[in-house]
């Protein structure tokens, strides 16, 4: 059986896999789809700013940021979890539908309801510095 500490690390880095799926402008998401990763309330905290949001109205976040989005990938670094929670420290890759792209350098803190869904979703995120590579 898998301990809550390996099943946070796996929501997690499936988390991401959901991401690259679902968060580019051509892609289908629906508020069934958000369900899947997503509590029916989360609290998504950014640099800082704190949201709280139904799924209804996080799709419709998502459906925002991702308009301009052809690709979106990450580069794990460390992954740390334990009973209550999971952190990536990870590179993420934004490419554009002009053509431009976008580099981060993010530290990622996920909480999740029983089934694996997201409930507090806390990130730093820095735009990285050089060449886009």
């Amino acid at each position: 059986m898998q301990s809550k500490t390996d099943a946070n690390a796996a929501w997690a880095l499936g988390l991401l896999d959901w991401n690259r799926a679902h968060l580019t402008h051509d892609s289908d998401l629906s508020e069934a789809a958000v369900g899947e990763r997503f509590a029916d309330r989360l609290v998504v905290k950014a640099n800082g700013r704190v949201y709280e949001a139904d799924r209804r109205a996080y799709k419709e976040f998502l459906d925002g940021f991702r308009r301009t989005i052809a690709a979106i990938d990450y580069q794990v670094h460390d992954t740390v979890a334990n009973e209550a929670s999971a952190v990536l420290v990870m590179s993420a890759r934004v490419d554009r539908l002009d053509g431009s792209v976008d580099r981060f350098e993010a530290m990622l803190l996920l909480k999740f309801d029983g089934s694996g869904r997201v409930e507090l979703w806390q990130e730093v995120y820095v735009k990285a510095e050089g060449p886009a590579g």
